[in-house]
């Protein structure tokens, strides 16, 4: 199995090693699929912890405007612990840090405007993330964490390592 695995991980590699980076004009469509953990103390007098569980699902397009700098527009559905559901609709740009002809960061800024079950929500931050080059037209996304502000929940946040996402885009 482990062989089967690295046999795998050696044949992508080879395979996207003669692919090209993002370009001026280029766009991208696709989406996200996330998790975020809420990890805090029970209430009251028990030694348990509350580990509160978020699913995201956020299609979007991004266009580059040139080498390195992009826009972009992101629609996501949030389901949370017990019944707590968030719609969001916002903007979203960044800059694109090529390493190499397969694997670039995308340092990304975006808003957020939406329904938090019956309730109106502002959101601004910044998720890094990397992009993976797997044909010319294909690339597969992940990011680790974010920065900001939610005015849902009234506070700023940092989720270092309690929520990550993947992605999949394909570029016209």
């Amino acid at each position: 199995m482990r062989r089967m695995i690295m046999c795998a991980i050696g044949l992508l590699v080879m395979v996207s090693a003669a692919n090209a980076q993002l370009k001026k004009g280029d766009l991208l469509v696709g989406g996200n699929i996330g998790l975020t953990l809420n990890i805090g103390e029970s209430e009251g007098f028990s030694d348990e912890t509350d580990v509160d569980v978020t699913f995201s699902l956020t299609p979007g397009v991004t266009y580059m405007l040139t080498d390195n700098w992009y826009i972009g527009g992101e629609l996501g559905v949030s389901v949370g612990p017990g019944t707590t559901s968030t719609f969001t609709l916002g903007p979203s740009g960044g800059y694109y840090v090529p390493f190499n002809k397969t694997i670039g960061m995308m340092n990304t800024v975006g808003m957020g405007f939406g329904a938090v079950d019956k309730d109106f929500a502002f959101s601004f931050g910044y998720v890094p993330g990397l992009i993976f080059s797997v044909s010319d037209k294909v690339y597969l996304s992940t990011s680790f964490g974010s920065l900001g502000y939610n005015s849902g929940s009234k506070s700023f946040f940092i989720n270092l390592l309690r929520g990550a996402s993947l992605g999949f885009y394909y570029v016209f």
